[in-house]
């Protein structure tokens, strides 16, 4: 490393040698490898959701639609000028780029004097949240949004932070161009830092940069969109179901789809233990009540960011009609994490690590066991991967991608799913009759036909191979599985 970067490095982190710098190094190596044991039964063969193949295949043309309907332009340009990655490869990028944020977000926060086994705590608790693991299946799609706030964390322990405040102008639009939650996670970067002069006026200063950036982020956004796509917005895709507010009465409608997905987070943020909500809860607000009394700037600062990002949901909720899963949720656990960190300082040892590195442990096993229940699918698609085999004739699917166990575990979406994993695993041109069924009548009639009961088997016609489903469904669909004629 150049003295002159080396001594940089020093200066901001009130260093000196390289054992300090190592200090933050082994940092993001642990929480990386944290983030990493814990995902470790995905890392082989990473499950992905339908919509993210699209990212796995470098197709940036059928891309392109998510760029008026969700605004990711970020992702398209990355999508254009890069090459497929192999889906591990890209994975752990992924994963390491959540490392890099989480170190850089957690160093700044404590300071380089805590103890490393409470930092890394409060990394892991941030990193394998129910949120950012249920994200984590749109990796190939996220990466690019990912490195951005990681060059952001970079930044932010280089700089001062005045410099890492202002940055937010340059690195909200682009991280919002990326994903709605990355803006959020870069306020957070500021808002939990320990170096910030905490008062009301800074307070004000940092929300209203954010605020600021966050809206040119969207004009930006709109301003595309009104060249490439002729429409000064972003119109919501059918799927969604939007029902926007023109009224009171649809106002009100729209709150309570709100209210409904509030209490599905409340189940998914405790991995659906009920229990252990009302236990991050109570924690929650003891954090507040203890870190408050000391330092209520302290206590204040991540309350706000929090209160911040719910508002930005909640304003798009009622707006438009359309919730925001509880995935997005991802960056009120950063806000968490620390209040939970500052917490422990103020507890006995015992007490601290029970608590503390207790909880990013059970995070942890949750993770673990959430990751092992979806393997199923990789391993069925796996089988019938090895009984298709590679050629240039087209694959056909009969019966429903619901007929097959592994739907359950995996919460696997839509047909698109299935097709697209074949389409991965083997190579060949995928047709499923329940998407397009004309396409299928040209299949001999005694192919048509699904499997019957709950089995499955391969067969080979003239010019094709036919994977035969069951037609019984083993859960009703989440999303309608027929595809536009247009594709």
């Amino acid at each position: 490393m150049p003295v002159a970067i080396r001594a940089l490095f020093a200066d901001r982190m009130g260093v000196t040698g390289d054992r300090n710098l190592r200090g933050l190094f082994l940092l993001i190596a642990l929480t990386f490898a944290g983030l990493m044991l814990a995902a470790a039964p995905q890392v082989p063969d990473p499950l992905l959701r339908h919509d993210d193949f699209q990212a796995l295949f470098n197709d940036a043309r059928g891309y392109y639609p998510k760029t008026r309907s969700e605004g990711r332009w970020l992702n398209y340009l990355w999508l254009l000028w890069t090459d497929p990655w192999p889906a591990p490869l890209s994975f752990a990028l992924y994963q390491g780029s959540w490392a890099v944020y989480l170190g850089a977000l957690v160093h700044l926060a404590f300071g380089r004097d805590t103890e490393l086994w409470r930092k890394l705590s409060v990394a892991l608790l941030a990193g394998l949240s129910a949120p950012m693991l249920l994200i984590s299946f749109w990796f190939n799609t996220l990466l690019p949004g990912a490195m951005v706030c990681a060059a952001y964390g970079v930044l932010c322990v280089l700089l001062p932070e005045r410099w890492g405040r202002w940055l937010l102008v340059a690195f909200v639009p682009i991280a919002l161009m990326g994903y709605t939650m990355n803006p959020l996670l870069l306020l957070a970067i500021c808002l939990t830092r320990r170096d910030a002069p905490r008062s009301a006026g800074h307070l004000a200063q940092v929300l209203a940069i954010f605020v600021g950036s966050f809206a040119l982020g969207m004009l930006l956004i709109y301003t595309l969109n009104f060249a490439y796509h002729g429409v000064f917005g972003i119109p919501m895709a059918d799927w969604r179901t939007p029902t926007p507010a023109h009224d009171i009465a649809s106002a009100l409608a729209n709150v309570d789809r709100l209210v409904e997905v509030l209490a599905l987070t409340a189940r998914v943020i405790s991995y659906d233990t009920m229990p252990l909500t009302y236990v991050l809860l109570g924690l929650g607000l003891l954090a507040l009540f203890q870190v408050g009394r000391r330092d209520v700037w302290k206590a204040a600062y991540p309350l706000l960011g929090i209160a911040m990002g719910l508002a930005l949901i909640a304003v798009q909720a009622i707006k438009s009609g359309v919730v925001m899963p509880p995935r997005v949720l991802g960056f009120a656990f950063v806000f968490y994490a620390v209040l939970l960190g500052h917490l422990s300082q103020s507890l006995s040892l015992r007490a601290a690590r029970v608590t503390l590195a207790g909880l990013a442990m059970l995070f942890a096993m949750f993770s673990v066991l959430q990751y092992r229940n979806m393997v199923s699918w990789q391993h069925e698609t796996r089988r019938f991967a090895t009984e298709i085999g590679t050629g240039p004739q087209t694959l056909f699917v009969t019966g429903t991608y619901l007929s097959i166990p592994a739907v359950r575990g995996a919460a696997i979406q839509h047909a698109r799913a299935l097709r697209l994993r074949l389409v991965y695993l083997t190579g060949r041109d995928v047709v499923l009759c329940e998407e397009e069924p004309q396409a299928c009548e040209a299949l001999p009639p005694s192919l048509r036909h699904p499997a019957t009961g709950l089995d499955w088997s391969v067969a080979h016609a003239e010019g094709a191979v036919v994977l035969r489903l069951s037609d019984i469904p083993l859960r009703p669909a989440r999303i309608p599985t027929r595809r536009p004629a247009a594709n």
